[in-house]
């Protein structure tokens, strides 16, 4: 009852704020520049992206950047990252193990659940400490940004892969705000609403945002008939800006975010058995049966301050920001139903503090620079306790006769270690114009990490520090308005890290850092009186060092350690058209070849094979059509459809037998919306994998967890959520 009651009083909230945003209001809030230009007359508009620290124009950028204007954001209801990750080509996210953990991959170049992540997750100009804060509700995004490529020389350490650049929205001096609520298939309830405006005239601004979301999901486990995948999100968000002078601006932003939901909700069977690693539609519509605990608790703190002040040089920007990330999940690791491990409990506590300055000049000018320095401190720990019969390793869980038999319980603490790093960076980028149709842009970072381990379980220290220069060099050239044509070359840096002690000796207490160089062409257009977009890329990049994640079946010890050399080639296109005012049509297409071409030096194991959470390519096919009523009122329907190819799922895993693991094969995904909008307020119903295609969207080999998994005989994998259907009204003034 108490639960409920709490429910109840946020829904109120909510509630309320969708009443008073249904007020009239002296004046409706238009849509941002970027958005509404051309509407009217069938051109497509122009998209301001800050890829490149400051504004400009996306289609005069020399960069592959897919980006999310306001517009589309509202269009087609985006409000997590993988909703944004999936309309982009060669991207993929993998959400594996509780609801914190995720990999990004991006033109092939991912990471691993147990890694650092190769992709650099900037919210606001604050690169987020830990991979453990992606995946949080982005339902107050203006605006998105996927940066492809390695972005080192403006982003840092990290963004070996590219880089996801988000920016909120930015209180004014009118009052305005928004309210949605939806309901879905799987009991899920949604609320959010936001408020801003003028606190004292145009020199203090504010804005409040609040996000509910509650329900049992669409994955049941059906050994006990409950549900696997339950969602439970709060979520606050304030900001206030300070504009005490014309030159001179503070920005206070803060943010606390609360979610409860399931982990590893994996069903188990004998994929490699049967069809040796092809994960079909049947295997994948398998519901988990599993008698253990599943559920992630994680909490997330941030705050931050952003300084801008102009000066005769340029704008002098002081950006000071603090996280802190906790996430406590419970899993039953071996998903069956008898409790060979009772309880597996890890607990990851991340807290990061970063300060950087950073000088901008006025974009008006034939020379650009920037020039800055970053500091960032981070803690991290984890420790992982499990519960296990020991009648694993007495080879002898099942009677004769069936039935299972315990040879008693124990608890053991498998890790606990703590590691802190120091970062310390320079950057600087030269942006000049050779001419009036050519820019020459020029960037150079340089990243130390002093890195410590305390490994508490076993009573040693380790120490290391990993330096990187990341260079960055493009030649941009624009022969008419609507046309430019680039060529890149960029490097990304990963820092190394550190095995616990628990890895074993098959693992090294150091591990490498990564680095990524990538080589790119590519051209932007418009046609047809810019009523078509278009965007082509062509690429190589050279993966040195990958850090991969790989069982030691000797000793059943789990770690990471470097491979000698990946190599990664493709292509992309995406096309965006409006034939007439009222119709919108788009395409992309990406293709990688991301493979092992050496894996140490010696051995052919793995040479050839596919990098793991990196789909072969991806298709995206959309239309919109908006059909005018009458007055404002508009009938708006719409339909996206993704192919994404075949994606290998934890490979490296058995050394002996390398050509045996898991993988998915190509599938497809058509949603769909139909709704009624005006100026102020749309009810818009949906429905999401339409075609009811099943697919994983997760798995590992038995090998990962050898010491149960292979006497069961069984695999993992993660099925998707189904198909789904919703509706939504939200309003604004």
């Amino acid at each position: 009852m108490e639960r409920q009651g709490h429910h109840r009083r946020i829904v109120a909230a909510l509630l309320t704020t969708v009443s008073l945003a249904a007020l009239p209001s002296p004046a409706a809030a238009a849509q941002p520049a970027e958005d509404r230009t051309g509407a009217d007359n069938g051109e497509i508009g122009t998209i301001v992206v800050t890829a490149r620290r400051r504004e400009e124009n996306l289609q005069n950028v020399p960069d592959t950047i897919t980006a999310f204007s306001p517009a589309v954001i509202q269009e087609r209801r985006l409000d997590t990252i993988g909703d944004f990750l999936q309309l982009t080509p060669n991207v993929n996210i993998t959400a594996d193990q509780d609801a914190a953990t995720n990999n990004i991959s991006i033109r092939g170049l991912g990471s691993n659940r147990n890694q650092a992540a190769a992709v650099a997750f900037s919210v606001d100009g604050v690169i987020l400490p830990d991979a453990d804060a992606f995946t949080m509700d982005l339902s107050d995004v203006e605006r998105l940004e996927v940066l492809k490529g390695p972005q080192g020389a403006l982003y840092g350490k990290g963004a070996i892969a590219g880089a996801i650049n988000i920016t909120t929205p930015r209180p004014t001096d009118k009052i305005e705000g928004k309210a949605e609520i939806g309901y879905e298939s799987g009991d899920i309830f949604r609320a959010f609403g936001a408020i801003g405006g003028p606190i004292a005239g145009d020199k203090i601004l504010a804005r409040l945002s609040v996000l509910y979301r509650n329900g049992d999901g669409t994955i049941d486990n059906d050994l006990i008939g409950k549900p696997a995948n339950p969602q439970d999100q709060f979520r606050i968000r304030g900001r206030v800006i300070l504009q005490p002078s014309d030159a001179l601006e503070v920005d206070l932003r803060a943010s606390w975010y609360d979610e409860k939901a399931g982990s590893v909700y994996f069903s188990g069977f004998d994929v490699l058995g049967t069809t040796g690693g092809a994960i079909t539609e049947d295997i994948a519509g398998r519901n988990p049966r599993y008698d253990g605990p599943s559920s992630t608790r994680r909490k997330v703190a941030d705050l931050s301050m952003l300084v801008n002040l102009d000066t005769a040089i340029g704008t002098l920007t002081a950006i000071t920001a603090y996280d802190d990330i906790k996430v406590d999940f419970h899993e039953d690791i071996e998903i069956s139903p008898f409790p060979l491990v009772p309880d597996t409990n890890q607990l990851r506590r991340t807290k990061g503090f970063s300060q950087e300055l950073r000088l901008t000049s006025p974009g008006d000018q034939r020379l650009r620079y920037i020039l800055g320095g970053y500091y960032q401190r981070t803690t991290r720990a984890i420790r992982n306790v499990v519960t296990l019969d020991l009648c694993l390793f007495a080879g002898a869980c099942f009677a004769p006769g069936g039935g299972f038999t315990s040879a008693g319980v124990v608890t053991a603490t498998l890790a606990d270690y703590a590691s802190r790093t120091n970062q310390y960076s320079l950057f600087g980028q030269l942006n000049y114009d050779l001419s009036d149709r050519i820019e020459l842009t020029a960037a150079l970072r340089y990243d130390t990490i002093d890195g410590r381990q305390n490994d508490k379980a076993a009573g040693i220290v380790d120490t290391a520090t990993f330096s990187r220069l990341q260079p960055k060099v493009s030649l941009s050239y624009r022969p008419t308005d609507d046309l430019t044509l680039y060529g890149t070359y960029s490097q990304g840096f990963k820092s190394g890290a550190f095995n616990p002690v628990s890895a074993g000796p098959g693992f090294p207490r150091v591990v490498a850092p990564e680095v990524s160089k990538n080589y790119e062409l590519g051209l932007r257009t418009s046609l047809f009186d810019r009523r078509v977009r278009a965007n082509v890329a062509a690429f190589y990049t050279q993966h040195l060092n990958p850090q991969i994640f790989q069982l030691d079946p000797a000793t059943f010890g789990q770690g990471s350690l470097n491979a000698k050399e990946a190599r990664i080639k493709g292509f992309e296109f995406d096309v965006v058209a409006r034939p007439t005012r009222f119709w919108d049509l788009n395409v992309a297409f990406g293709y990688v070849d991301a493979k092992i071409h050496d894996f140490n030096g010696v051995t052919n194991a793995y040479v050839g094979q596919q990098l793991p959470n990196a789909p072969k390519y991806t298709l995206n096919l959309g239309t919109g059509y908006r059909l005018p009523l009458k007055d404002d009122l508009s009938l708006r329907v719409r339909a996206d459809y993704k192919l994404t190819g075949r994606e290998s799922f934890q490979d490296f895993q058995l050394p002996t037998n390398p050509d045996l693991y898991l993988y998915q094969k190509a599938f497809g995904l058509l949603d769909g919306q139909i709704g009624l909008e005006a100026d102020r307020w749309a009810v818009t119903l949906f429905g999401r994998n339409l075609l009811k295609r099943r697919y994983a969207t997760s798995a590992f080999s038995r090998y990962i967890f050898s010491v149960a998994l292979v006497p069961l005989g069984t695999d993992a994998v993660q099925p998707d959520p189904g198909r789904t259907f919703g509706v939504e009204a939200r309003v604004r003034f």
